[in-house]
């Protein structure tokens, strides 16, 4: 006696039966997509890591320039990639992408743009004008040791608890990596825009930027920039100052950056004694609570 199978019932592929699968199976494959093991976000939110990597492309081309002797160039490049060390934060901010990769990323590059490429234009520079025995080199070496020690302290700062929010607001602990490169180069703009003076003398530029390198890796107070507060009657006077510093960058770009340069580098005893002040103000305060 044979047994019949009855036949499977052939389900009709209607256009909305179709269109009903592909629905699952996209739905099904967002869900893989979305889970850990295969993590997917929109491409616009690797563009501030493409930003760091563009700032390390410029920057190691600043070295380049320095090595044909395009000085002009290498000054040029440096400053622009550290513009851009600026731009990758606030992109990262803005598209929510903030990551621990393009954080360590961002301070790789900020140790090759910061810490190596200052000095080797300014060894290339300072080549050109006089034999200094080795001290031209050694000023390299001291220089990236100096912008490591400043970088692997801040990385260190950021996963410490914050003791003092005000302080830790408005001042950096030592000058910041871009901000040391910028002033190495002080020098080369006076330059640019003077020709031959006192500061070219080689001896004189190796004192200078060994001093930068050191105030660097120190502790000592330095203004945070972007957050300096401004009241309301200032406003206007506030924005008259940046026009001129935008007019006088367009005009005059190395004069109004050898200006930039003094401004900055005359602020340090000025933001130490404020820095001090505050401070004290702080432990009077926290000495009348606790009595």
């Amino acid at each position: 006696m044979q047994i019949k199978i009855p036949a499977k019932k052939r389900v009709r592929k209607t256009p909305e039966f179709i269109k009903l699968k592909f629905k699952n199976i996209s739905k099904m494959l967002i869900q893989q997509m979305k889970n850990p093991a295969g993590a997917y976000f929109p491409l616009v939110k690797l563009l501030p890591n493409i930003v760091t990597l563009a700032a390390l492309c410029i920057g190691l081309s600043a070295i380049r320039f320095a090595i044909h002797f395009q000085f002009i160039q290498a000054v040029g490049f440096l400053l622009l990639a550290g513009f851009m060390d600026g731009i990758d934060g606030r992109l990262a901010r803005f598209f929510n992408s903030s990551s621990d990769f393009g954080a360590q990323l961002d301070s790789l590059v900020d140790f090759i743009n910061f810490g190596i490429v200052p000095g080797f234009i300014i060894y290339m520079w300072i080549g050109t004008y006089d034999n200094v025995y080795g001290l031209d080199w050694a000023l390299v070496l001291f220089f990236a040791v100096c912008s490591a020690i400043r970088l692997a302290r801040f990385n260190v700062d950021q996963t410490k608890e914050v003791k003092n929010p005000v302080l830790e607001k408005y001042f950096f602990k030592g000058i910041p990596a871009p901000c040391g490169a910028a002033m190495a180069t002080l020098p080369m703009v006076l330059f640019f825009e003077f020709g031959d003076g006192f500061y070219t003398d080689p001896i004189l530029v190796i004192n200078y930027v060994a001093i930068l390198a050191v105030l660097m890796a120190s502790r000592i107070p330095t203004i945070s920039i972007k957050k300096i507060p401004i009241k309301n009657e200032y406003v206007y006077l506030t924005l008259l100052i940046l026009g001129s510093i935008i007019i006088g960058l367009l005009i005059k770009p190395w004069l109004a950056l050898a200006v930039i340069g003094i401004t900055y580098g005359l602020s340090i005893p000025v933001t130490t004694f404020f820095f001090v002040k505050i401070e004290l103000a702080n432990l009077n305060n926290n000495r009348n609570n606790n009595g």
